[in-house]
């Protein structure tokens, strides 16, 4: 089990790598914590199967300096976050000019950035 230490350096690497995503580009949860090593305490191999979750949970607790709304999911789609509902993100991704499919996906292609 990952101690608080691992949780607060995971949370700052995930915010440091969305805050450097363009504006209106996106990345997925994926994405990001591909590029960010597992903690310490966290087997890789296990972590591999949860890293994502781990950038959600991140994000759930981000600073209102991040912009979280530019991390998707693998599909493209908005995923539900606790207290911000797809009401809230898909405009501020419209806001930059981000458009969507008629099922409510975006074209990760188009929009996706590498970081």
């Amino acid at each position: 089990m990952a101690d608080s230490s691992d949780h607060r350096q995971f949370d700052a690497a995930v915010y440091e790598l969305v805050r450097s995503i363009p504006f209106g580009r996106v990345m997925t949860y994926g994405q990001i914590a591909a590029l960010i090593p597992p903690p310490e305490s966290i087997d890789p191999i296990a972590y591999r199967r949860i890293r994502a979750r781990w950038v959600g949970y991140a994000l759930r607790r981000c600073p209102d300096d991040v912009p979280w709304h530019r991390v998707v999911n693998a599909e493209g789609r908005i995923s539900p976050r606790p207290g911000h509902s797809p009401h809230i993100q898909r405009p501020l991704l419209e806001a930059e000019g981000v458009q969507f499919r008629s099922n409510g996906s975006l074209d990760l292609k188009r929009y996706g950035w590498d970081g």
